[in-house]
């Protein structure tokens, strides 16, 4: 009998402590050679430390993304494998029925599906018609194959046991269960499709943000320079512009880890693809900070 099941995780999240810590090594080492007068530099900003530079934040991130690598390959590895599963379990009862219709029995009809489909619900299949032909209880093998299979997987192909008690109303609940799933199929590819649109929505802000927040610290680096741009009483000398970027910065990170989350569990409906999505969001701010803050300065200067 075939081992079936998502991808494991251990050899991943084996990796994290180890990729952390050779990404803090290695780009500390970079970087200082890059820019020895430079990195690291962080400041105090009402008792906070805070990364005061762009270089120091590039390697903040840098590490994160090291960091969170290997489950984020992982979480996305098995996102897309339940996805798949989810998929061809639906296709998948739109040909049982003639298939079933035309074999004696389950197990038959289970195994001669094999060869119509694809892993990774082909391993699944295989597996439980091999356990069922050697043990004859087909609930049984049933659960102990598909326990690690989604809740809906499960909900569509309990028709296969149904249809076992069922006598000669077989091929009339396997029909309707066929239309079901199709419809299914229909409605949540519609779906995706909308939610798709509001993530970019999600990834267009946080591109919105960083670039609004280069623009900002330019501007209070031309008042801190020229106090006559500022307010009468105000002492834009003493602006902390490190500070200000540091912490701007931090709440680039939470926000990003917010929005990653909302569309890891709204969209991919598998909450740890967050990682992945923190990582995408992050870097995206981050350019357009850099962006912001390159094109504002030579516009100043």
């Amino acid at each position: 009998m075939r081992t079936v099941g998502p991808p494991r995780p251990l050899r991943y999240l084996i990796f994290i402590p180890v990729s952390g810590i050779l990404s803090l090594f290695i780009f500390y080492y970079i970087f200082k050679k890059l820019f020895p007068t430079q990195f690291p530099v962080f400041t105090s900003f009402s008792n906070i430390p805070v990364p005061s530079t762009m270089i120091t934040i590039i390697y903040v991130d840098l590490f994160f993304v090291f960091l969170l690598l290997p489950y984020a390959i992982y979480s996305r590895k098995y996102s897309n494998y339940m996805l798949e599963l989810k998929r061809q379990a639906r296709s998948f009862l739109e040909i049982y029925p003639s298939v079933a219709a035309s074999l004696p029995s389950v197990s038959q009809a289970i195994l001669a599906s094999v060869e119509l489909v694809e892993p990774p619900l082909k391993d699944y299949l295989a597996a439980f018609g091999s356990l069922y032909k050697m043990t004859g209880d087909l609930e049984g093998s049933f659960l102990k194959i598909f326990s690690s299979s989604p809740r809906d997987v499960r909900l569509l192909l309990t028709s296969i046991l149904t249809t076992a008690r069922s006598g000669g109303r077989a091929s009339d609940i396997l029909n309707v269960t066929s239309r079901y799933a199709a419809e299914l199929q229909r409605m949540e590819f519609y779906l995706k499709n909308r939610l798709q649109s509001y993530s970019s929505v999600i990834i267009l802000g946080i591109a919105v943000y960083g670039f609004a927040v280069g623009m900002t610290i330019v501007m209070l680096e031309v008042l801190k320079k020229n106090a006559t741009f500022g307010l009468t009483g105000v002492m834009t000398a003493t602006i902390n512009i490190p500070g200000i970027l540091g912490i701007f910065f931090y709440s680039l990170l939470i926000v990003s880890a917010t929005s990653g989350y909302i569309i890891a569990k709204v969209i991919s409906d598998f909450a740890p693809r967050t990682s992945e999505y923190f990582i995408y969001l992050i870097l995206i701010g981050t350019f357009t900070m850099i962006v912001a803050l390159s094109l504002a300065s030579h516009v100043v200067i």
